[in-house]
């Protein structure tokens, strides 16, 4: 299994802009992230590091393209096809200070809450089911009309060649399905897989011969009804027990094009139906495709959930801009490396449920026994006791 320390120099290689200081930096840094225990904030970081408190802010200035490293630590995997995630996440921030602080969308608490808001786009593979870190930015209203759809649209166009080189699929939530998102992403070559609300305007296409009357032609015919679907235009492709699954190419008003959409009925344990409603700019593309890549972008959420819980995406005490989207970058790197080393180097038959939990009380194990047989002196003698070291070093996981 390779090391946190080989896995990023095999990396840093490729990015000749990182000097052998920061690249020192970052290797400690990645694997303190990983083995420290309580806050993270610079304080308790240098009780873990090499680096001292000081130290550790003045590196925390410094810029780092993150994007391009997570880009290649994905390329260093076993290749199979993507999708890339865009979400918002809040996260807690007291004070008044901080650049971009004010009232965001918490879905955890299900109402507004002071603090910050991040964008983080991320990786998901259609085979390993899992997120990959690939870019976060925050969120800081000027108070000039500032909109997120725009804001976050831009986040994809402006680095449209990077983000092309992982996929061309981008799958968000259907509080983005609105033109203003839409409309530049797919104009910047991506296609846009989302839901949306179950009062949409979709409009049938006409597929009758010409009236003959002067004119524009026909184009439409009809709006479609979700509780009574146009079977002349809907294709039934799944009929299971609870669940049918029916698709068509029809127009949407509020987007200005025509979409894949596609219309998943399941029955409830009560006899009620629910309906979800999901659509692709992409009008090839297959409805099972449309579902899975839509269900695969909530492993969004587990990325920003293993870090908030174990890496302390949440403790940021920083209130400078660069040092806030350097926190959060790390944070979110942090456990993209960390699935790099004990998720993807196993064999897909032997995968397990990955635990980030016990991966840190494991590097905790670790550093903490080197440092006792640093202290004392001791020569550990690896090759005979390597079974018992590695039962140290386990001491105290828990499965996922």
């Amino acid at each position: 299994m390779r090391s946190i320390e080989t896995l990023l120099l095999q990396i840093f290689k490729k990015m000749s802009e990182i000097n052998k200081w920061q690249r020192s930096f970052l290797i400690d840094h990645f694997t303190t992230l990983l083995s420290f225990m309580g806050k993270n904030n610079y304080m308790n970081l240098a009780r873990y590091s090499k680096y001292n408190e000081g130290s550790i802010r003045s590196w925390s200035q410094r810029t780092f393209d993150y994007l391009t490293f997570n880009i290649l630590l994905i390329e260093s995997l076993f290749k199979e096809s993507r999708i890339i995630a865009l979400d918002p996440s809040y996260i807690s921030k007291s004070g008044k200070a901080t650049p971009g602080v004010s009232y965001f969308w918490s879905g955890c608490a299900g109402a507004q809450k002071w603090g910050l808001e991040i964008t983080g786009l991320a990786s998901v593979g259609l085979e390993s089911k899992t997120a990959m870190h690939l870019s976060a930015h925050q969120s800081i209203p000027d108070g000039k009309g500032f909109n997120l759809l725009s804001h976050c649209a831009n986040l994809v166009v402006n680095n449209k060649e990077k983000y092309l080189k992982i996929s061309d699929t981008v799958v968000v939530d259907g509080y983005f399905s609105k033109y203003t998102f839409v409309n530049p992403v797919t104009e910047s070559g991506f296609k846009v897989v989302s839901k949306f609300a179950k009062n949409i305007y979709l409009r049938y296409k006409y597929t009758g011969k010409p009236t003959g009357k002067k004119g524009r032609p026909k184009t439409f015919d009809g709006r479609v009804k979700f509780q009574k679907l146009n079977m002349n235009h809907f294709q039934l492709v799944t009929a299971e027990e609870n669940m049918k699954i029916y698709e068509a190419i029809v127009h949407s008003r509020s987007l200005k094009r025509w979409v894949k959409c596609v219309v998943v009925i399941t029955v409830l344990d009560t006899g009620k139906e629910r309906r979800e409603i999901l659509f692709s700019t992409d009008l090839t593309m297959e409805a099972e495709e449309v579902i899975e890549s839509y269900r695969l972008r909530f492993q969004i959420e587990f990325l920003y959930r293993d870090a908030k819980q174990f890496v302390g995406l949440n403790y940021g005490q920083s209130r400078s801009e660069i040092k806030i989207h350097n926190h959060v970058n790390m944070s979110l790197t942090a456990v993209s490396i960390a699935k790099a080393i004990h998720y993807f180097n196993t064999d897909v038959m032997e995968k397990k449920t990955f635990s980030l939990s016990s991966i840190k009380t494991q590097y905790f194990n670790k550093m903490y026994l080197g440092k006792i047989i640093t202290c004392f002196g001791i020569n550990a003698e690896t090759n005979i006791n390597s079974e018992h070291i590695t039962q140290l070093e386990n001491f105290g996981c828990i499965a996922a």
